[in-house]
């Protein structure tokens, strides 16, 4: 039985790979609403795997980020369309997609070091090694266009990996619109982030979701645990812009190695938790060799990998 707007098996058009297993959406309980109460993020987070924070961005913040966004991506277009689209994971080339965010413009800057962020990294991924700062593992934005077609449900890691019981990465994407099941809102399978090695990513199974709908200045929270992916767009007008951050422990290798891409210039006078997430820090243990064969301007943004956040 389909809860709320989930989508079911006789609207799965996605032909890549037979299905062998329907796998409905079964929870127990309600599932997470939009709230601004830390505390009932994180009981959501405990009970269903994601959560919706209400209200973290203001209207003028959102309307900056947004603006930013959209003229990046209409910067990128107009040198080569295919900078933009084609992610390996979208079904069609309708979506857009923008790395490299932190050099583009300060609001992608801040949304990193947000407090709320980092206090639901730290109880999502739980205390690090001596203290050092977690790491941001993978940042990018995503413009759903109409028409595009949904994602395939998925993890936020290896396709191979087995016997995970505890998160690896905490996600969150920030949204700049309204995300409902019209303009290809986020879907998620409530509960699954307690299936550990139950979940199959060959192709065979097709998992029932529902969607994760919030407003423009909301923060919709969960971790690489749970089954998730972008909707299908069945708007004839509407785009659908969120960022996506994850961030990891300090011992986990990012998916991109932020000091070999960012603008040094960028990074100058940003602070010590900003260059930390990053990744601009020196160790913890043993000699320290401040990257030795570096420029001196890279080596100028290296500091202490204590967290002070």
């Amino acid at each position: 039985m389909a809860i709320g707007d989930a989508v079911l098996m006789e609207d799965y058009t996605d032909s890549s790979a037979p299905v062998r297993t329907v796998v409905p959406v079964a929870f127990d309980g309600p599932l997470p609403r939009p709230t601004r109460s830390i505390e009932e993020v994180k009981r959501d987070l405990d009970r269903a795997g994601y959560a919706i924070m209400a209200d973290v961005l203001t209207p003028g913040e959102v309307s900056e980020a947004r603006h930013a966004l959209v003229s990046e991506i209409a910067r990128e277009e107009a040198i080569d369309e295919n900078r933009v689209r084609r992610f390996f994971t979208d079904p069609d080339d309708k979506n857009r997609r923008l790395s490299r965010l932190p050099n583009r413009h300060r609001m992608f800057r801040d949304f990193l070091e947000h407090p709320v962020a980092l206090e639901l990294t730290k109880y999502i991924l739980g205390p690090t090694l001596l203290n050092e700062s977690y790491l941001v593992h993978s940042y990018g934005a995503n413009l759903t266009k109409p028409g595009s077609g949904e994602q395939f449900i998925h993890l936020d890691r290896g396709m191979d990996f087995h016997d995970q019981t505890k998160p690896l990465q905490s996600r969150f994407i920030w949204c700049l619109d309204p995300f409902d099941a019209e303009n290809g809102a986020t879907r998620v399978v409530p509960g699954s982030h307690l299936w550990n090695d139950r979940v199959d990513m060959t192709g065979g199974t097709y998992y029932e979701s529902v969607p994760a709908e919030a407003s423009p200045g909301s923060l919709i929270i969960y971790s690489d645990m749970l089954l998730h992916g972008t909707g299908a767009n069945v708007s004839t007008d509407r785009e659908r812009a969120g960022v996506i951050v994850g961030y990891c422990p300090p011992w986990c290798r990012p998916m991109i190695n932020f000091p070999l891409v960012l603008d040094p210039q960028v990074m100058e006078g940003t602070s010590r938790t900003l260059r930390q997430l990053l990744g601009y820090s020196s160790v913890s243990i043993g000699f320290d060799e401040q990257w030795d064969s570096a420029s001196d301007q890279l080596r100028a943004l290296c500091v202490p990998p204590t967290i002070e956040y």
